[in-house]
């Protein structure tokens, strides 16, 4: 039994991970519900067999969009229970890295989709022609999930790492790294500086030739596919843009070896867009890889191809960065990787 009180486990907070984490895993039920209806109509002949869907397997796509969905459910019980707190911590932040990637990027233009015409369930794959009640389950379990992973996982790292969240942890860790630069030249850090340096370019990069195409920028584009560029196309091209604006600012920020480290905001704003380049390039890349005439995007194979591969390099390397420069105070206040001694016994 413990007396202490200790910072990041106060009894609001605690109950505001639950909430937000159990919110999550209950509005991704219905998508998982969903798609397990459309998987066993496809094993009995069922589903779409027309458009893209001559080349995609109905049951296979959908299977797969199980598990992830399945998946997620577990991640947002796991972040709301006690024994989530006893996880190895990859097991939950590298799945809440990729499903905040996916959802937390997309919640500006979940709502806008969800009233555009010919919706699609996944914006970055093949469209599907849907009933309206289908829309709007889909749209709010994508919301749903997406806001309760902003809440539940901010709160699930203070609860069990609270020397993130300790100004004078961090100032010990900055005081600690400035002696061992003392003593001698840091390759870690050089290293570490020049990750910085080429994920900021690349991601400054992708950030001005999304921008450019999504205001109307012919460059780069096959002149034989322009009339693909609907309105969602360029919705999702400037979020694309602009999200890869946001990892370079956090790249060159998690850079900076002077001014202290950075604010929350900035670690959970560049948490999210590293996840966003990596989860949505993947994604793209996966499917053009596998089934390449289920796409038909403006860009040439080339150009889609180079830049789905400099976003998922470029979005892991900023997450390299960001566990590097967090993991920082964590040592100094003398923490562990996070295991079950980190979490107290309940009062």
């Amino acid at each position: 039994m413990t007396t202490s009180v200790v910072p990041g486990r106060t009894p609001k907070l605690m109950v505001a991970r639950k909430v937000a984490a159990y919110f999550a895993a209950l509005t991704m039920l219905p998508y998982f519900l969903l798609k397990v209806f459309w998987v066993g109509d496809g094993l009995h002949g069922g589903g779409l067999h027309t458009g893209v869907w001559k080349t995609l397997d109905w049951v296979a796509v959908n299977a797969v969009t199980v598990a992830m969905s399945g998946s997620a459910i577990m991640l947002g019980l796991a972040l709301g229970q006690r024994w989530g707190l006893r996880l190895p911590a990859w097991s939950l932040l590298l799945p809440a890295w990729v499903g905040m990637g996916f959802l937390c990027s997309m919640l500006p233009l979940i709502p806008v989709f969800a009233v555009l015409p010919d919706a699609g369930a996944d914006p970055g794959g093949p469209k599907l022609p849907m009933a309206t009640w289908e829309v709007g389950m889909i749209s709010v379990s994508f919301a749903g999930f997406g806001l309760g992973l902003a809440v539940a996982v901010p709160l699930y790292v203070r609860e069990r790492w609270p020397a993130l969240f300790a100004r004078r942890y961090a100032g010990q860790a900055g005081r600690s790294a400035d002696t061992a630069r003392a003593g001698g030249p840091d390759h870690a850090r050089h290293l570490r500086l020049s990750l910085a340096r080429a994920a900021t370019a690349v991601c400054a990069l992708l950030a001005v030739a999304q921008a450019y195409w999504a205001f109307g920028g012919t460059l780069g584009l096959d002149p034989h596919a322009l009339a693909g560029r609907d309105l969602r196309w360029h919705l999702l091209t400037g979020s694309s843009g602009c999200w890869a604006l946001v990892a370079a600012w956090g790249a060159r920020s998690l850079g900076r070896h002077r001014g202290g480290p950075p604010s929350r905001v900035a670690l959970l704003l560049t948490w999210v867009a590293s996840g966003a380049l990596f989860a949505w390039s993947s994604w793209r890349a996966a499917f053009v890889f596998a089934v390449p005439s289920a796409y038909s995007a403006p860009e040439y194979p080339a150009v889609q191809a180079l830049g789905n591969h400099l976003g998922a390099l470029a979005g892991l390397t900023i997450l390299i960065l960001l566990l590097l420069r967090v993991i920082e105070p964590v040592r100094a206040a003398g923490h562990g990787s996070g295991g079950s001694a980190e979490v107290p016994d309940p009062a």
